[in-house]
């Protein structure tokens, strides 16, 4: 077996773990149909509030139509919301509702769970080791994006 395919079948492995589950706490489940583009987008607004549509869809590298799909969605379950922006009143600035705070930062405290599950596996001078090295690999991926 070659380094890519042993990776690919870990990568796959912990990416199954992370996409399959629900990834939300018992008080959440079953309010959030699971959606990856739901919860990445979510995630994008909690990190980054008043952050624009078209930066989602760049980062998430989707169309802007299937962009406006997610939010829309988003926005008429209450979770998020859309402002014009001061400055270009072509563009829209998103943001979380009281209630999509508390989903989002539910998501993101599953995720934190979820890794030290993962790190768990490991002792600690390994732990630094697999971020080190995982950082560099991120690095490597993201330099080659904006080549693109």
């Amino acid at each position: 077996m070659t380094k890519e395919h042993e990776l690919l079948r870990h990568v796959k492995t912990v990416m199954r773990v992370m996409l399959i589950s629900e990834r939300t706490g018992p008080e959440h489940q079953h309010i959030i149909k699971f959606n990856p583009l739901d919860f990445h987008t979510l995630g994008m607004v909690r990190a980054d509030p008043g952050v624009r549509a078209s930066v989602v869809a760049g980062s998430l590298g989707i169309a802007a139509t299937t962009a406006s799909s997610v939010i829309g969605r988003l926005i008429n379950r209450g979770w998020i919301e859309r402002r014009q922006c001061t400055g270009d009143r072509r563009a829209y600035q998103l943001t979380l509702t009281p209630e999509g705070q508390v989903i989002a930062d539910a998501i993101h405290d599953q995720d934190l769970t979820d890794m030290g599950i993962f790190l768990s596996a490991l002792t600690v001078t390994e732990q630094d080791e697999l971020i080190r090295l995982l950082g560099k690999v991120a690095d490597r991926v993201e330099a080659l994006e904006i080549k693109d």
